[in-house]
């Protein structure tokens, strides 16, 4: 990690410290911030995590959610707590500006910056532990801990229970191209320390809305069209959609990958309307690179195999520059 003795002495006495993740925050963007919030209260440090948005319900159940602030929501508290940080974590985004409006606030600090993150092409920051080969942030997390302990330590409940929640989710339940072996031997060293496997499973898979699974239905039956001769599939979310089926933080959550478990199909891309904007979501297979196109084309990024962007054009003008551009680069 770069950096890391002088940042494991600014931590050798209790600072207040500010946690920041990413928006509409996934399993590992919570998993990360609330299982270092935890680990880092059981030191004696004051911690609080900011989130840019809100997160889905079926992440409420973990230690420390009640008490971290929306930013989109009570924005004046959040910019205090900022204001009077004395170190501020970045967790699960690779660049300050991912983290918008609340990059506004934390540019302007001058206190210690710390980066935990495994995308792509991270700007430079002061203290850094990345590791793009990582299957989650939880995965770097949990090594942090272990660097800062000189060995693995006898983590509680909570911080077991967070972390592993990143690791699930951002595996794809230890099946995607993420899925390594050193997420393996942290399940197993999880399993040791207390993990509840079936508390997990029931918390995080288990307790969807029934309109979100009829949702799931229609997106798959009437939304989604599959281009053979491309290799590539997509599925549109409209407004209309949001508003039949109540549609709240983190309901369209994996619906990006189905379309992958189409034989002959290697790309799939979910497309959103939000507001005057079309947010989307890019999956792929083997060695094509969905970050690059996101990159080049929708101001985006993330990984290889998966990637975020955003388009201004229509839901509809948005589908055919994709096919069009997709043409232009990989047929």
């Amino acid at each position: 990690m770069k950096n890391f003795d002088q940042l494991k002495d600014l931590l050798n006495s209790p600072k207040k410290i500010v946690i920041v993740t990413h928006p509409r925050p996934d399993g590992d963007a919570m998993g990360s911030s609330l299982g270092l919030y935890n680990y880092l209260r059981s030191k004696g440090h004051f911690p609080t995590v900011i989130l840019p948005t809100e997160y889905p319900d079926y992440f409420r159940w973990m230690r420390g959610t009640r008490k971290a602030i929306l930013y989109n929501r009570r924005k004046e508290d959040a910019d205090k707590v900022i204001n009077e940080a004395e170190i501020v974590f970045c967790l699960d985004f690779n660049s300050l500006k991912r983290v918008d409006p609340i990059h506004n606030v934390l540019e302007p600090l001058k206190v210690p910056f710390v980066l935990i993150d495994h995308h792509l092409e991270p700007d430079e920051f002061e203290y850094a532990l990345h590791n793009t080969k990582a299957s989650s942030t939880c995965e770097l997390v949990a090594d942090f801990i272990e660097m800062l302990e000189g060995e693995f330590p006898n983590l509680n409940k909570d911080i077991v229970h967070c972390l592993y929640t990143g690791l699930v989710t951002d595996t794809g339940n230890f099946q995607n191209g993420a899925t390594s072996v050193r997420a393996f031997e942290l399940a197993a060293k999880f399993m040791k320390l207390g993990l509840d496997l079936e508390y997990i499973r029931e918390n995080v898979f288990n307790t969807y809305k029934e309109k979100r699974i009829r949702f799931l239905g229609n997106a798959l039956l009437n939304r989604m069209v599959v281009v053979p001769h491309l290799s590539i599939a997509y599925i549109s979310v409209t407004k209309e959609d949001v508003r039949t089926y109540d549609l709240n933080a983190g309901d369209t959550e994996g619906l990006v990958n189905y379309p992958l478990t189409i034989k002959g199909i290697k790309v799939a891309v979910l497309l959103k309307e939000h507001g005057d904007i079309v947010k989307l979501s890019f999956r792929s297979k083997a060695d094509i690179s969905v970050n690059d196109f996101a990159r080049k084309y929708f101001q985006g990024g993330g990984h290889m195999n998966a990637a975020g962007g955003k388009s201004t054009k229509s839901l509809s003008a948005t589908i055919i520059e994709i096919t069009n551009l997709w043409k232009k680069e990989y047929a």
